[in-house]
């Protein structure tokens, strides 16, 4: 079905917006100045190219829909209204819509439960089941396309609507019906609002404005938007039904929204000498009480298990089971991936040429339990990945691909050299993935990479941003994946069972392809993006059943194996020090001798030592440490081997 069929129809005037497949997204921003600018030719374009939903209420002549998410209800509707049975009728994945052209005035959107047949919601909380909703203006209803579910929108019934006065459709007896806004709603007072902050304006003795009530606006403002301030961030935040996100909104951008506001109801009152009041520092004052009505301290701090997708929302069952749903506020999500859920998706290039060519079976199911995790946004099991070895491999255009999954607005790169600085965690808020690509060997050798452990392990974190008073609080939940062509060497200030509780390595050992794609993740993205996200949600499945099993990765004694050596290999000059020097009356070691010893001793384990200077300057404490004996800068004299500057009493032990 076209756009001209669709308008043959449901009849016009209709107001049709292109959305993205499988999503309710607009392609373009829906408003009227942009359907009746010269770009709308190039807009209506894109109504071949996706789904197509139209823009419900006064933007489409009185069009409105009545959905239904069961048959049991449809089918009681149209009992006590058999006229719309005739009425235009599509639906999605269940339930079925009833499209109506309503003469006159009729009610906003409203979403009506049943009182005792209860469900639970998101939150565990019991909520009546939906019975219908009543779809208006301000709401989108998709005609044409994909449903989230992934099934085709069907046309039930391909007559037009029929045109009748809200008062004309019957309900079912107990049903609740939506009420149509009286006089003064209609001009954008609400009753309710003004029981609770009282008018929205004041007059003088000549009938004219001469105040307006801040309280009132605020309040107004919040009940005709999902918005929430965080006052640990110092941020208001507004909910987008499109995209299921809180996104943040700027204080400007709300005073604007209330000035508009505050103008219509100017003119829809009759009252214009109410525009005279629309100052900056009026509009500052509704803000400042919108922070006291809207404050919500932790709104995002407690994340629960579900991926936010493209389309909708992914959650779990205790069985591995995959479950699909609508986006909803109380999920509370700022965090999205750009890529729609498909269940039937699959990815046979990205596993074929990218990670199953570079890595081991055993590590290929790591990597997909830990892309799994990233995903999700959440670190469970408080531990990172490293990939090392093989230049060329594959690590680089792998973490590329996670970063696209996960939603390149939700990472950031870490910088270790920077993380004792003052205001660099304010860098990680609202973030869930942090990076470390192609970093030297040194990266987490760096005093500041001591952070590290707090960012992935669940710590409270203190940050301060440039310009704002105060700090904020967050918690190290982040996860963290990090690639090197060499091995890496920690500081690990004798810590190494906490280093060891938070590492994962996957070593790429194999030779790179001989025929390089440029640009490969691209193309993987563009042409598999759906399976690598299905590939990845898998991956969270198994990582889930490890989690309930023992509460963290599963890891093989080869991957455990790897975080000792590598853990051993960052605090080797230590080891050497305990496990080949000994005490020995009238013995000694020269520097130059222990330098090169401790040379042999790494090429031993198969280790990259530690620059000659790093040994020099370290090796003098590790020895009074460990075995009490001072440096001394004249060895020498009658029974001791050698001469110059070293350690007296201590010998080599030969490996």
């Amino acid at each position: 079905m076209n756009v001209q069929e669709i308008e043959v129809w449901l009849g016009t005037p209709l107001f049709l917006v292109p959305c993205h497949p499988g999503t309710k997204k607009p392609m373009v921003k829906y408003t009227q100045e942009t359907m009746e600018s010269t770009k709308w030719e190039v807009y209506q374009d894109k109504l071949e190219h996706g789904n197509v939903a139209v823009r419900l209420g006064e933007y489409s002549g009185g069009f409105c829909a009545i959905d239904f998410d069961d048959d049991q209800s449809l089918e009681e509707f149209l009992r006590v209204n058999p006229l719309l049975a005739t009425s235009a009728r599509w639906k999605g994945s269940r339930g079925a819509q009833i499209g109506v052209r309503i003469n006159g005035a009729y009610p906003g959107p409203s979403q009506v439960r049943h009182a005792t047949d209860k469900v639970l919601s998101k939150k565990g909380e019991p909520i009546g089941r939906p019975l219908y909703e009543w779809r208006s203006t301000g709401n989108l209803s998709t005609v044409k396309g994909t449903h989230v579910s992934g099934c085709e929108y069907q046309v039930l019934v391909p007559n037009p609507p029929v045109v009748l006065e809200f008062d004309q459709i019957n309900w079912p007896e107990g049903w609740p019906v939506p009420k149509i806004k009286e006089p003064m709603e209609a001009a954008g007072i609400e009753q309710e609002l003004v029981n609770k902050y009282g008018e929205p304006y004041y007059l003088n003795e000549k009938g004219q404005v001469n105040g307006i009530n801040e309280r009132y606006w605020a309040g107004l403002y919040a009940a005709e938007h999902e918005v929430l301030y965080e006052p640990d961030e110092k941020k208001f935040y507004q909910y987008d039904e499109l995209t299921g996100l809180w996104e943040n909104v700027t204080e400007a951008s709300i005073q604007d929204g209330i000035a508009t506001r505050i103008l219509g109801l100017s003119k829809a009152s009759n009252q214009l000498t109410m525009e005279k009041q629309i100052t900056q520092q009026k509009l500052k004052s509704i803000v400042g009480a919108l922070i006291g009505i809207a404050e919500r301290r932790g709104a995002f701090g407690n994340k629960g298990q579900f991926i936010h997708a493209a389309n909708g929302i992914i959650t779990f069952g205790g069985d591995g089971q995959v479950l699909f749903g609508s986006f909803s506020p109380d999920d509370y999500s700022r965090n999205q991936s750009p890529i729609a859920f498909d269940p039937e998706a699959d990815c046979p290039r990205f596993l074929n040429e990218l990670i199953y060519p570079a890595v081991s079976p055993e590590d290929a199911d790591l990597i997909q339990r830990w892309v799994g995790l990233a995903l999700l946004g959440y670190n469970l099991p408080q531990r990172f990945l490293i990939l090392d070895g093989t230049a060329g491999g594959g690590k680089g255009s792998l973490v590329r691909i996670v970063q696209a999954l996960v939603g390149p607005q939700n990472c950031i790169q870490l910088r270790t050299s920077q993380l004792e600085s003052r205001f660099e965690s304010f860098r990680f808020l609202g973030k869930t993935l942090l990076t470390g690509p192609d970093v030297p060997g040194d990266f987490m050798n760096q005093k500041g990479a001591l952070a590290v452990k707090a960012l992935v392990g669940g710590d409270p974190l203190t940050g301060e941003g440039k310009g704002l008073n105060g700090d904020f609080q967050m918690f190290g939940t982040f996860n963290l994946v990090i690639t090197c062509n060499s091995r890496l060497r920690f500081r690990l200030e004798d810590d190494d069972d906490a280093w060891r509780r938070r590492l994962m390595i996957v070593r790429y050992e194999r030779p790179p392809v001989t025929k390089r794609i440029p640009d490969f993740d691209k193309v993987l993205l563009r042409e598999e993006g759906p399976g690598i996200l299905r590939w990845a949600i898998e991956g969270f499945v198994k990582l889930k059943a490890d989690l309930a099993e023992k509460g963290d990765f599963r890891l093989t004694p080869a991957q455990q194996g790897r975080i000792d050596s590598l853990l051993q290999e960052s605090d080797s000059l230590r080891l050497f020090v305990k496990t080949r020097v000994e005490l020995s009356d009238g013995s000694s070691i020269t520097t130059s001798d222990l330098v090169q010893a401790y040379a042999v001793f790494c090429a031993d384990q198969g280790w990259n030592p530690m620059p000659t200077t790093v040994v020099e300057r370290k090796a003098p404490d590790l020895m009074l440490d460990t075995w009490q004996v001072p440096k001394s800068n004249s060895l020498g004299g009658e029974g001791h081997r050698s001469s110059g500057r070293g350690w007296r009493n201590v010998r080599l032990i030969e490996g």
